[in-house]
């Protein structure tokens, strides 16, 4: 299949809501102009690409890991970077921080280039209805897409379903629930006229669209202005998802990730990257963010473009429950599968003595590591240094370091053409059909099925397991609640940008924090971190009162 590439091309636009004269003369943003060419079927298709590429401002960028990855249970900051206050809740993160302007203007940027290709299909000609319907079926997943994310964040928004054309400055905070309805209305729209499958890879499809809808309502289930079938609805959906398309859980965990096999059956939507560096932009990131500083902690080692190395940026790295959640790691693939815990000499410069080039460097265990332990080690390996991640070793001097840790492998790319090189060209994972199964088992539950939840649980971890200890891994309904799913979710999706999310939708997100967070942030969150703070820029930019969330 044939992969989407997105259209780069700037298309001129005068928006945003709450946006003042004198910064338009300054900001050139990205969007749709008022030409004619905009309302030919040539150019409609132009405005439907370009409604897409605003999503990797968000997805593998280390803005939308410092949003999804940092502050919650599962992972935290490294030793690099600047934005450890996403993870420590403290008075750094206001609404000057610069990962909420980030994500608030360019998804309004691409709400209102998605609105503007809505407002121009009543003009066009030429073109079939099912077409039309089928290019506006996406552009209206995309733009449902897009306030899904920002309801998370920021609870009421500005709800705009029109194109601005010109200066606007007034803007008011629309209710959630009429938010949500907004959300429904486009996915209901886009099921009913999105293909099953598309040419290209990384269009909007009906499955898609379907467990997006099924996301949503489960999303809402939560809330006080939940309608009563919320729950229903979603797990339906899901296992419509499921059961009815070609999309298939892979037999290996592992193979989800295959920078070879990114078009595999159990990928049911995801942001596409390129080779190409003339239309990538600035790439997928995810390979600098997770990795650590390895080259520092050993001599013998440089970094290299290949399997096992890379360069780092040190931004985020599991939480000590991050790690203990994977047990037990003997039955569990997940764990080998997720990360990279050993590091071999790859260069005889400054090697120690007695070492070679394929010896083993760095080891970072599970185990439990006496005294003893790590002489053995040392003795049997020559230079080795040997870390653990045992939590009943964390007043050891070989407990792992803030700069130190496993490597997550579901983001490397060696395809790049240089080490020094930060584009990366792996696509992005939105949406895939594992996490269908544990929306549907989460909805069951939420509506009283645990019973009938159990199955869809017990294939995501049959999966997950060793060959030939799948029974192992069954669970019971006795097992079940909104906890063990959490847990199983920071098992399958860790590092996939949606445990914040997760956490914030089931209400534990201060809870988790609390109990888990290795640093000042389990002391520092309260209740009114559910809700992200309004950009200043927005509140300054706007004739109206634009109030702020509680608590900032």
């Amino acid at each position: 299949m044939k992969k989407f590439t997105y259209l780069v091309t700037v298309l001129a636009i005068i928006f945003i809501t709450a946006v003042s004269c004198d910064v338009l003369s300054e900001e050139v943003v990205s969007g749709v102009t008022v030409d004619a060419h905009y309302n030919t079927p040539e150019g409609f298709d132009d405005a439907v690409n370009a409604s897409y590429s605003l999503l990797r401002e968000y997805y593998g960028t280390e803005q939308g890991g410092n949003l999804t990855a940092m502050g919650t249970d599962i992972i935290t900051n490294g030793g690099h970077g600047g934005f450890h206050y996403m993870n420590n809740y403290d008075a750094e993160m206001n609404s000057e921080s610069s990962p909420f302007w980030h994500l608030w203007s360019n998804f309004y940027q691409a709400i209102n280039t998605t609105n503007a290709a809505v407002d121009r299909a009543s003009q066009l000609e030429d073109i079939s209805a099912d077409e039309l319907n089928a290019k506006l079926g996406e552009v209206r997943f995309l733009r449902a897409h897009f306030y899904y994310i920002l309801v998370q964040h920021f609870g009421p928004v500005h709800l705009t379903l029109e194109e601005t054309v010109g200066v606007q400055t007034d803007a008011e905070r629309t209710p959630e629930s009429a938010i949500y309805a907004a959300i429904v209305d486009d996915l209901e729209f886009a099921v009913q006229h999105l293909p099953d499958t598309q040419s290209e890879f990384g269009r909007a499809t009906k499955p898609a669209a379907e467990h997006m809808l099924s996301l949503t309502l489960l999303t809402r289930g939560y809330k006080d202005f939940a309608e009563s079938d919320d729950f229903a609805r979603a797990a339906t959906l899901a296992d419509n998802v499921i059961n009815n398309y070609d999309h298939v859980l892979l037999d290996d965990f592992a193979d989800v990730f295959d920078h070879d096999n990114e078009q595999n059956a159990e990928v049911l939507w995801s942001v596409q990257y390129t080779e190409d560096p003339i239309l990538n932009n600035n790439g997928n990131q995810s390979h600098l963010h997770y990795r650590p500083w390895y080259e520092v902690f050993n001599d013998g080692l440089d970094r290299a473009l290949e399997p096992g190395y890379g360069r780092p940026w040190i931004r985020f790295r599991p939480t000590p429950f991050g790690m203990e959640n994977f047990r037990p790691l003997d039955v569990d693939a997940r764990y080998e599968k997720t990360f990279q815990d050993v590091w071999y000499y790859n260069t005889t410069s400054g090697i120690p003595d007695g070492a070679a080039v394929g010896d083993t460097a760095i080891y970072v265990t599970d185990r439990f590591l006496t005294q003893q332990d790590v002489n053995d080690y040392e003795n049997r390996l020559a230079g080795v240094n040997i870390m653990t991640w045992n939590i009943d070793n964390q007043d050891d001097d070989w407990y792992w370091d803030i700069n130190m840790f496993p490597n997550l492998k579901k983001v490397d790319d060696f395809k790049r053409p240089s080490i020094n090189h930060e584009q990366g060209s792996r696509d992005y994972i939105v949406y895939r059909l594992a996490e269908t199964y544990l929306n549907a088992a989460e909805a069951l539950i939420m509506d009283g099925r645990a019973g009938d939840a159990v199955s869809y649980v017990n294939e995501v971890r049959r999966r997950a397991a060793h060959p030939g200890l799948g029974g192992q891994m069954e669970i019971t309904a006795g097992d079940l609640d909104i906890d063990f799913i959490l847990d199983e979710r920071a098992r399958e999706f860790y590092g996939e940008q949606k445990r914040w999310l997760d956490l914030k939708r089931t209400g534990k997100l201060v809870e988790r924090v609390q109990l888990y967070s290795p640093t000042s942030g389990a002391s520092n969150i309260q209740e009114h971190h559910m809700l992200r703070p309004i950009p200043a820029n927005q509140m300054n930019r706007t004739s109206t009162p634009y109030a702020q969330n509680p608590g900032y």
